[in-house]
């Protein structure tokens, strides 16, 4: 164990005052100062974050009112038509429906869907380009889903029309020996691989 000693000159220090006593109340006294500077660091830093959330808030719901409402006041000259020189002042909303729908139906795009560098070659609008190929795809491969459905049932009615009609007008005795069934699913596997290299 170490001992250390320590001399102090207190000149404030009178003769009945306790030592311990003295160091004990300014121990204290310093621990009670830190304590309660730390508490205020941390009150102090909380009430400046939530300031700054309400601060920025309030100031959010300020800008989104402000320009909703001068958005919506918000008019612009057009131009009626091309030949004239008469402007009428318009919404700003009404503005862009009139653009897009212009942006939709004007013939910009050439046969392949590309921009037309001609006007020669402007064919299709991007709304009739995109329902063109829209079609294009579905029925293609409803039609297609059709022809296969349509061959693979027309396929097993003849297979099993043909294995009824043998049933019919041959005993069992010879389609049990000639085992019929098995040679109809061979020659439909053989029309189904022809059907395949075509």
């Amino acid at each position: 164990m170490a001992k250390i000693n320590i001399e102090l000159e207190l000149d404030w220090f009178g003769e009945e005052d306790n030592l311990d006593d003295v160091i004990k109340s300014q121990v204290i006294s310093g621990l009670q100062d830190r304590l309660i500077q730390k508490a205020e660091q941390k009150v102090l830093a909380k009430i400046e974050k939530e300031v700054e959330l309400k601060a920025n808030e309030v100031a959010d719901n300020f800008i989104h009112g402000a320009l909703e409402n001068k958005i919506s006041e918000l008019k612009i000259p057009y131009k009626k038509n091309g030949w004239g020189s008469e402007v009428e002042l318009i919404p700003i909303s009404e503005f862009i429906g009139i653009r897009y729908e212009s942006y939709l139906t004007e013939k910009t795009l050439d046969g392949d869907g590309k921009e037309a560098r001609y006007s020669s070659d402007k064919k299709l609008s991007i709304s009739e380009y995109f329902i063109k190929n829209y079609l294009a795809k579905e029925l293609t491969g409803k039609v297609s889903a059709m022809i296969q459905t349509a061959r693979k049932d027309a396929e097993e009615t003849i297979v099993k029309a043909l294995e009824n009609n043998l049933k019919e007008q041959l005993s069992v005795d010879i389609i049990e020996r000639l085992n019929i069934p098995k040679m109809l699913e061979s020659l439909q596997n053989k029309a189904a691989e022809l059907d395949i290299k075509e």
